[in-house]
């Protein structure tokens, strides 16, 4: 049963606008100069894709757009987030969520509404946990402490330590992160991920022995 809200999960992971550059107007290539190298190789390529298009094909995107610029800006906030969250996980995870959406998809109006309602039911913090995927999106809610007020260039890290886990050592850990006293938790995520993947299960033993 928990693994029911993140089918319509998926909703709100797949359900996103992205903007694609027609062109750069002439008055806005300075500004483009100024964007990072991944950044403006993105734009470019996006305005190539947009030169591919048909006249059909571009009236139904910016038809899209227009209706994206309608919905309400938290609303907005929350769908772009979760896009970004979905491009951020591994292949086979995002593999797992398109299966998940068609499956979703294939299913009769009441029973995808039931599932919306247990999801729209779970609070905000749960809701933001499945956008970690649907392997650490279980574990979410017993290890959301270890995760809360991670420092922005230690949080992908502590993700990918996570994710080279097995169930049983995430089980663990949940208990060892319940066991752990808020000020201590900091230092307990920096042995995590500065521990190896071949001696993650040992550490995990005698951290627990403690």
């Amino acid at each position: 049963m928990r693994r029911k809200p993140a089918l319509a999960a998926v909703l709100v992971v797949l359900a996103t606008g992205a903007a694609i550059a027609q062109d750069v107007p002439r008055d806005l290539r300075p500004v483009i100069a100024l964007l990072q190298p991944a950044q403006r190789a993105t734009l470019q390529a996006r305005a190539r894709l947009w030169a591919t298009w048909t006249q059909a094909q571009r009236d139904a995107f910016a038809a899209r757009a227009d209706e994206w610029d309608r919905r309400p800006l938290a609303e907005r906030g929350e769908r772009r987030a979760a896009w970004q969250a979905f491009g951020a996980l591994p292949d086979v995870e995002r593999r797992q969520l398109r299966d998940a959406a068609v499956q979703f998809a294939s299913l009769d109006a009441a029973t995808q509404r039931s599932l919306r309602a247990q999801f729209d039911e779970l609070d905000a913090s749960a809701r933001h946990g499945w956008r970690l995927g649907p392997v650490l999106g279980v574990d979410y809610p017993r290890l959301q402490p270890l995760l809360a007020q991670v420092p922005a260039d230690e949080r992908e890290p502590l993700l990918r330590t996570l994710r080279a886990m097995n169930a049983v050592e995430r089980d663990k850990l949940a208990v060892l992160v319940q066991r752990t006293p808020p000020a201590a938790r900091e230092a307990l995520r920096r042995e995590l991920v500065s521990t190896s993947d071949a001696n993650r299960a040992g550490w995990l033993a005698l951290r627990l022995e403690r």
